[in-house]
């Protein structure tokens, strides 16, 4: 008896399913290039419960005949390809004929269609397997209803997410074939409210509607052809770079695809015009010869392969790098648009020499030394300019007091072995002296002698068997994270009213991140009221990040957002990520000058962190701070 057996139809279309329709979006994408091949000028996309329990994609295109609308369910039935070489020279977004056939065997489907020259409708309803086929009035074009996907599969709609991560899917698909097809009307509606309406349109004014005013407003118009490749649509300045790749749009030939090679090139042509964590924002159509790139590669066809690739990303390099050449990269703002902000508290704040950066929160041990006692400021004070402990350029060693204490290198380099280089080059520059203190004693039991800041960067302190040196901005950003990963367990971290609010746009996918995340934002402190037009009025913020850009915080905070967070006492993986981001914006940093007794208070705040192994390193695991016994400084002297 044979062991192979011949598939019956029914399994093969719902095994193609399984590489067609992988979820909700993969049901719209299929049915809205069909509607876009049918040379459709409006389309309409209906959506219910996420794309789980209804999908419907309504077009005023060619429409099918009778005949047409019973062949289009079967398997491998196609009008866009008939011989082998068309499948090499691809014009049409569709062409494999397998959609709706798997689509129709894992869900309830209907179909109504129109062409031109019919007097009425043909319906085709699909269930089970069971196909019914009939007349029904209709207008011309077409409309594919898609219920209760998966609900023969049991298996597979166990693996869909959440209604609110499958409709941002969808979103995302919807809005890259808006900027695909801007002649196009688009509309798109979720649980019968729209969400999104644009009427046909030029791709500048798409652009705008899509990704909101401030985005359109600031972008360099492309049309660059190389190598028989023609690369048209928009490069975005550098001060509009995001965090994460959601604004980099690509098109091969009007299709959607994603192309990471083309994105690196991209990014290597703006070089060192941003941050090497940020990347640029784009829209590209690329032309070319259909016989070079081959679509057929992918399942989905997300993916294309090109005969050759070294061109196209050269092509991509130079058009980017030549544009960014001739333009003028400053950014417009729009006309009475701030990019700060004013706090309350700097209103009140008066003039005075002395620059205060300051911790908004309770010490935890404050020291009770009279003579050394530590508040929650961490001053940036003016270099010390006492005569008698100037620093001159004949000095080979600095004084730190009056008394002539012994001196210190001025720069300690470590290798991956943290051991000092025998060889430094002392500068006047580099140690900030202060005066003579007592040792300190905090309330933990760490005593210490402070010696001096050194290039505005560490702080260099006695012990009992050593010195030791602080990198300010790993010791003060560790501390900021506990303080806030503290107040977050306890409720809510502390806020500050703004005298005047902020009005920050964000692009429609990053408003959708802010939505369904709101209760995290309120958590974190940020007091914000939606408007319109992807516009939100910020009025309150962390009190420890009064003096940022909030509209580049809260960018970061749900730039990687896809769903709601879930907000308990645990602190996951991506609500780890923004403490870490909020703790190291609020951090001092490197080359801000302290007073005296701001280092103090800082090194008294980190020894005072209850979790001993927590203190070691920053958020990003980098030490916070090396130490040199006296036993190693001999060693290294050659005296012991």
């Amino acid at each position: 008896m044979a062991k192979i057996n011949i598939l019956n139809q029914d399994l093969i279309n719902q095994i193609a399913a399984g590489e067609v329709v992988e979820r909700p979006a993969s049901v719209v994408k299929e049915l809205v290039e069909n509607a876009i091949d049918a040379e459709a000028t409006q389309i309409i996309v209906e959506i219910c419960q996420g794309g789980t329990e209804m999908i419907k994609v309504t077009d005023n295109g060619c429409g099918m005949s009778r005949e047409d609308a019973g062949l289009s369910i079967k398997q491998h039935a196609t009008s866009k390809i008939s011989s082998t070489d068309d499948l090499y020279k691809i014009a049409s977004l569709g062409f494999r004929g397998e959609a709706l056939a798997s689509i129709s065997s894992v869900s309830k489907f209907k179909l109504i269609t129109k062409d031109k020259i019919s007097l009425a409708g043909y319906v085709v309803e699909v269930e089970n397997n069971e196909v019914k086929l009939g007349e029904i009035g209709a207008p011309q074009g077409t409309s594919i209803e898609v219920s209760q996907l998966f609900y023969n599969v049991p298996a597979r709609q166990k693996y869909l997410k959440t209604q609110v991560t499958e409709f941002n899917h969808i979103v995302d698909l919807f809005l890259n074939f808006c900027l695909a097809y801007p002649e196009v009307a688009w509309k798109l509606i979720h649980n019968n409210k729209p969400v999104y309406q644009f009427p046909n349109s030029t791709l500048q004014t798409r652009i705008s509607d899509v990704l909101g005013s401030e985005i359109a407003n600031n972008l360099i118009a492309i049309d660059f052809v190389m190598n028989e490749i023609r690369v048209k649509g928009f490069i975005g300045k550098p001060q509009i770079a995001r965090n994460n790749r959601k604004l980099q749009y690509l098109f091969i030939n009007n299709r959607p695809v994603n192309e990471f090679i083309i994105a690196k090139q991209v990014k290597d042509a703006f070089s060192t015009l941003i941050p090497k964590d940020l990347y640029p924002v784009y829209i590209f159509n690329l032309q070319m010869n259909k016989s070079k790139v081959d679509v057929n590669v992918h399942p989905r066809k997300l993916e294309v392969r090109f005969s050759e690739p070294q061109l196209v990303y050269k092509t991509i390099y130079n058009a980017v790098s030549r544009m960014l050449d001739e333009h003028d990269l400053t950014m417009k703002m729009k006309a009475g648009e701030e990019k700060g902000f004013v706090a309350v508290g700097d209103v009140f704040k008066s003039s005075k020499d002395t620059l205060q950066i300051t911790n908004n929160y309770e010490c935890t041990n404050p020291i009770k030394n009279k003579q050394s006692q530590i508040t929650n400021n961490y001053e940036c004070t003016n270099p010390i300019k006492n005569k008698q402990s100037q620093i001159t350029n004949n000095n080979k060693y600095t004084n730190l007091n009056e008394k002539g204490n012994r001196s210190l290198h001025n720069q300690w380099r470590t290798g991956g072995s943290m051991q000092i280089e025998k060889s430094v080059e002392f500068n006047r520059h580099m140690i900030e002296p202060v005066n003579a203190s007592e040792p300190v004693k905090t309330d933990s039991g760490f005593e210490f002698t402070l010696l001096g800041q050194l290039q505005k960067s560490y702080i260099l302190i006695e012990v009992w068997n050593g010195i030791k040196i602080y990198d300010q901005h790993a010791t003060s950003e560790r501390i900021q994270y506990e303080k806030i990963k503290r107040q977050w367990q306890i409720g809510k971290l502390a806020s500050q009213k703004l005298l005047l609010p902020q009005n920050i746009e964000l692009a429609p996918i990053e408003t959708r991140a802010l939505q369904n995340n709101i209760e995290l934002l309120e958590r974190l402190g940020f007091e914000l009221e939606e408007m319109s037009n992807n516009t939100f009025t910020v009025s309150a913020v962390p009190q420890f990040l009064v003096n940022h850009d909030i509209k580049e915080v809260i960018l970061e905070i749900v730039g990687d957002m896809t769903e709601n967070l879930v907000l308990d006492d645990k602190i996951s993986e991506p609500l780890n990520k923004i403490f870490n981001m909020m703790s190291c914006r609020s951090a001092i940093k490197f080359g801000d000058e302290l007073s005296e007794e701001g280092m103090k208070a800082l090194i008294n705040d980190l020894e005072a962190i209850k979790d001993n192994k927590a203190k070691y390193t920053c958020v990003h695991g980098r030490p916070v701070a090396v130490e040199f016994s006296y036993d190693e400084l001999g060693k290294m002297f050659k005296r012991i």
